[in-house]
């Protein structure tokens, strides 16, 4: 990536590129579009669609497209931000520590009683069946993550 890349980037102030030179190699040795796109998927925005899916997905399957590539390779750390985030609505905050305690699987507890919404809501807005799941029920949500194709998600990078 070249300098004109970077400012393209992150602005005209470059400074914090100086103190930190693990990064400046990295940017050096990152293609531009690839550099665009990952930081396009670390916005709050897109976690936060996630969140709050009945406002922007349609389709099961266009939902798990941007789900479990967002899922991989990721700190769980952004979910449990998100679930303590009294900003977020608590259905958000719910879905949120379902899949920290998902991929994490350390105990989450939320600072609000999650029993005045159990089995109110889903974790994808449109699936109304009972899977079983013992994290999503945890948290009083019908359902969690398909486990199958979540797995062959992060296998082969599609359905």
């Amino acid at each position: 990536m070249t300098k004109k890349d970077m400012i393209e980037l992150f602005g005209e102030d470059l400074e914090f590129l100086k103190t930190n030179k693990n990064l400046k190699n990295l940017l050096d040795n990152l293609c531009p579009d690839r550099a665009k796109y990952l930081m396009q998927k670390a916005n709050k925005q897109t976690f936060l669609r996630i969140l709050e899916n009945e406002k922007y997905f349609t389709s099961q399957l266009d939902f798990e497209n941007e789900l479990y590539s967002l899922l991989l390779d990721r700190d769980t750390a952004i979910w449990k931000k998100l679930a303590n985030d009294k900003t977020l609505s608590n259905q958000a905050r719910l879905r949120s520590a379902y899949l920290y305690v998902y991929l994490s699987k350390n105990p989450l507890k939320l600072n609000f009683d999650i029993e005045k919404f159990r089995n109110q809501f889903s974790f994808y807005h449109g699936n109304r069946c009972e899977d079983g799941d013992g994290y999503a029920r945890m948290f009083g949500l019908k359902n969690g993550l398909d486990n199958l194709r979540f797995n062959q998600f992060k296998n082969t990078g599609s359905f």
